[in-house]
């Protein structure tokens, strides 16, 4: 493996750059900024972005590194780190159709990566919009299980129990089964931190107040990752909502 010191350098040295950023401002900054993506993109040159952000920033990415002469694909990911090494990421894409097609065949970059893989559109908006759709759930079903062990524990019963209970009802899912198991032994050792996951329910709500429409639960499901950032675990993993319902000095109540 050869490191390059700058975006543009991989970009003149690949046939196809791929690009997983924290937020909207940093994925902007690999592209516009100095030494960027945008410097080196040319004709024969592919970029693709699998950060999670809003569909303004993908568009003007996109029309960046057309104009370019470039193919631009937004394929924002489902999964951690760890999904990464063991190559079981869900990308969900959207762009150039063309770019899609060679980076999810087999042995190419998306299909090392992931095992599932979605097209959704031509425009890198309805990528980000779809992959939000994904962060509500994710984002809810946690904090509202963190409120459930916490509520648990108030109430004198076993979490443990609870969490056998909850895996053999018609609840069951790999989620809840893996953050409960994290909430239960405190260990926040991050996969998908704190931040990021609020970030994502925020820009869920700007989409939603762009499009006139009322999210109550998510709304305050995002207020308990601010609590959990105000907390100081914004780098923790996001199962670490389960924070929220501890004392200050980190005693649970």
């Amino acid at each position: 493996v050869t490191a390059l010191k700058t975006p543009a350098e991989v970009v003149d040295s690949c046939d196809v750059t791929h690009g997983m950023l924290s937020d909207p401002a940093a994925s902007e900054s690999v592209v516009f900024g100095d030494n960027g993506v945008l410097s080196a993109a040319r004709a024969g040159r592919s970029y693709i972005d699998h950060s999670t952000i809003d569909e303004e920033a993908g568009q003007r990415i996109f029309d960046a590194v057309k104009g370019k002469g470039a193919r631009f694909l937004s394929a924002p990911v489902s999964g951690g780190w760890r999904d990464a090494a063991k190559g079981e990421l869900l990308f969900i894409a959207g762009g150039d159709r063309s770019l899609f097609d060679e980076s999810s065949a087999p042995g190419a970059g998306m299909a090392c990566m992931g095992h599932r893989h979605w097209f959704v559109g031509d425009s890198p908006g309805e990528a980000a919009r779809a992959k939000l759709m994904l962060q509500i759930m994710m984002g809810s079903m946690v904090g509202a299980l963190a409120e459930t062990l916490a509520l648990t524990e108030r109430a004198g019963l076993d979490p443990t129990q609870i969490l056998e209970m909850l895996d053999a009802s018609a609840m069951s899912n790999p989620l809840c089964k893996a953050k409960g198991k994290l909430m239960v032994d405190g260990n926040f050792a991050p996969n998908f931190q704190v931040y990021l996951q609020q970030k994502d329910l925020r820009l869920t709500l700007a989409l939603a107040d762009k499009l006139a429409m009322p999210l109550p639960i998510t709304a305050a499901v995002n207020a308990q990752y601010v609590a959990a950032r105000q907390r100081g675990l914004a780098d923790s993993d996001f199962a670490a909502v389960r924070g929220v319902y501890d004392n200050e000095g980190g005693e649970k109540r």
